[in-house]
């Protein structure tokens, strides 16, 4: 059984964090109506993010407990309750011995680490239980603990999957089933979700993205005062937290004030007709997808009237709640610049408004134009353009009839058995060596057939006599995931021809699969002497963006130590996940003029590391960048691409007979096909 702590973070008060006022708003709507739907911060290092999740529930009113229950339930409300209490509460009712015991207790944040199991978060076997008494018990999960609370996850972006879609279940129906070694058992679990994301690090899967209603921007502030003060203020708690504590709790009693205000405000207010045509016509004009955002947007609409202390809805309160819920949901390409939306919003919600006041059966405004005409998106393309425009990657062109037979869940990722405690529980096996994750519910059958003659030799009175060789270790299935490392050359050469451009625009490509299914794509550009990790292994495309750029171009062809330092960086990779399969894409003219060895014929370099990638398993392609153009000396044409590309057993591939769509199109196909071939 899991122990809990008693120890008491010490937290800097809410009242005291100067700027971010948008997070703590978002933060504070979900206090005031948790159904709202969470909030997701987004931003640098060091902005606060966690500071404000952890002083958000010292600000909060305790809430009624059921005293002992370890789901936190509400004493007062027998629709929500675990079975355990409900069942007693049914219990009194019929014995009329009264109600169940309840205590004050403050609002917990629950946190959710990037390692959490399966077992951990749903909750599993109670195994003291199970062998002291023979009984089946459940142990809670963090899904237990967050209920009526705060679940937090700190770099939200960099969760399993499975992990993602038991949150997905959890957050949307409000109850955790837990259905795991025996055990079935349902209990509530409606928690505020509060994700925070470095974007640089990695987008969020689509799935929860949508999920989570508001999504606040963060960065450092750029004002010197607000600076200094933040510093002051940090100092001045350290030294002395409680007195720090003492002197600001005034500020956080008017706060606290405010949100039981709202709280009670809240139920009595309603959604005018004209307001909500107001918000479905905007999400329609904005072309979001689905019809959560109109959900989202309405609710908060209404929830920012009670944080103003109105009990009717303002324009003022629809064009706020659309700066949190609208602007990740508006734009489809996720590889665009940022646009600024709060003239658009002010400008929609004014000409929605003059349309709804003269034409209450609205109708469509066939002249206004599509959003891909604004002088915003122009913009947007026109920056996109300077690394080759990315295309959406076509999931079917040329593809292979897939062997079902070789898959897990057709139309989805390949499946494969995970390495460690990560994955879903799949079935159970004989540990080999020794092992830290029993499958409990598989050894506790395999010792039963032995407790009769156990017992008959044993002192103890233990339920169950559990011995090393009735142990079962768990078998967990995860998804597999392609980790595409695109190895550019940026001599001189590729300067010429838009070449580069054409490398930029693949990445981006490549990057926007990735970004539906979870893959990683990295890019080593070689030019010089050396070859440098330009892109570090990322799904996401802040970070991308900033670094590909500005990418210059010049210099010798140091292509042997551009391969070395990619292959390096597959061999990184796998340790850490050996379950990805990596794909290398060498974009070269093949001119290799410098090698690692001086002295040494780079041509022989490059074929010995070709050997080193067959052997380490590394499926690779390589794409000749020599446009058009083929250099003949006596009778003889010199094809180095293609003769790099018999060294590594590689797929080859012409420039000239590409483009920037096209060749996207070609990697994704290999991939597809190498993962099929699996």
């Amino acid at each position: 059984m899991v122990q809990k702590s008693t120890f008491k973070r010490v937290v800097f008060p809410f009242a005291t964090i100067v700027g971010q006022e948008m997070m703590k708003k978002a933060l504070m709507l979900n206090a005031i109506n948790p159904k709202v739907g969470g909030v997701l911060i987004r931003g640098e290092k060091g902005t606060g993010k966690s500071t404000a999740v952890r002083a958000l529930a010292e600000l909060l009113p305790k809430i009624d407990v059921v005293r002992g229950c370890p789901f936190n339930c509400n004493p007062r409300d027998i629709s929500v309750m675990c079975p355990n209490c409900r069942e007693t509460v049914l219990a009194d009712q019929d014995t009329k011995s009264g109600q169940l015991r309840s205590e004050k207790r403050q609002i917990r944040v629950i946190d959710l680490p990037l390692g959490t199991t399966e077992d951990r978060l749903l909750g599993s076997l109670d195994i003291e239980t199970a062998i002291k008494e023979g009984k089946k018990s459940l142990e809670p999960g963090l899904l237990a603990d967050a209920n009526r609370g705060i679940l937090y996850i700190d770099e939200i972006n960099l969760l399993d999957d499975h992990v993602v879609d038991i949150l997905l279940d959890s957050a949307t129906s409000g109850i955790n089933v837990v259905e795991r070694e025996g055990i079935s058992f349902a209990h509530p679990s409606r928690f505020i979700l509060v994700g925070t994301m470095n974007p640089e690090e990695g987008e969020l899967r689509a799935q929860l993205l949508d999920r989570i209603a508001l999504h606040v921007p963060t960065e450092a502030l750029h004002d010197v005062d607000l600076r200094v003060q933040i510093t002051l203020l940090r100092n001045s708690f350290e030294k002395d937290p409680e007195k720090f504590i003492e002197d600001y709790e005034k500020e956080n009693a008017r706060l606290r004030r405010k949100i039981k205000r709202a709280q009670k405000l809240l139920q009595n207010i309603r959604i005018s007709d004209r307001t909500m045509m107001l918000i479905c016509k905007m999400c329609k004009e904005l072309d979001v997808e689905g019809h959560r955002p109109d959900i989202m947007l309405a609710k908060a609409a209404v929830t920012l009237a009670a944080y103003h202390n109105r009990t009717e809805i303002a324009q003022t309160d629809v064009k706020e709640a659309a700066e949190f819920v609208l602007p990740y949901r508006v734009r489809r390409n996720p590889f665009g610049e940022e646009e600024q939306h709060d003239n658009l919003f002010d400008d929609m919600i004014e000409q929605i408004s003059d349309e709804l006041d003269l034409e209450p059966q609205f109708q469509d405004n066939q002249d206004k134009p599509e959003m891909e005409d604004t002088e915003e998106a122009e913009k947007v393309e026109g920056k996109i353009h300077k690394v080759g425009t990315p295309v959406e990657v076509p999931r079917d062109i040329n593809r292979r009839k897939r062997d079902r037979t070789l898959r897990s869940g057709s139309g989805k990722r390949m499946k494969t058995l995970a390495t460690g405690r990560k994955g879903r529980y799949l079935k159970h096996r004989i540990p080999k060596e020794d092992t830290s994750d029993i499958a409990f519910d598989a050894t506790v059958r395999a010792s039963a057939v032995h407790q009769k003659q156990r017992k008959k030799n044993s002192k103890n009175s233990h339920a169950i006599i559990i011995k090393k060789e009735d142990l079962r270790e768990k078998v967990r299935q995860s998804k597999v995931s392609t980790l595409i490392v695109l190895s550019v050359d940026a001599s001189g050469s590729m300067g010429a021809m838009n070449r580069m451009e054409t490398a930029k625009g693949t990445v981006f490509s490549l990057l926007m699969d990735a970004y539906q299914n979870r893959d990683r794509v990295a890019m080593v550009a070689f030019r010089g002497k050396d070859g440098h990790i330009l892109l570090p292994p990322t799904s996401g495309v802040d970070l991308a963006r900033k670094l590909l750029v500005n990418l210059p171009t010049g210099g010798k062809t140091p292509l042997a130590a551009g391969i070395m330092k990619s292959l390096s960086l597959i061999k990184n990779e796998k340790r850490k996940d050996p379950t990805i399969v990596p794909m290398l894409v060498v974009l070269s003219d093949g001119r290799s003029n410098i090698s690692i060895v001086e002295g040494v014929d780079p041509m022989k370099e490059i074929e010995k590391l070709g050997q080193m990638a067959q052997e380490e398993g590394i499926h690779s392609i390589i794409i000749d960048s020599e446009v058009t153009k083929k250099r003949k000396f006596s009778g003889f044409t010199f094809e180095f691409a293609k003769d790099i590309a018999e060294f590594f057993n590689a797929k080859y591939f012409r420039l000239d007979r590409l483009n920037e769509i096209s060749l996207g199109d070609v990697i994704t196909l290999e991939k597809n096909q190498l993962l099929d071939a699996m």
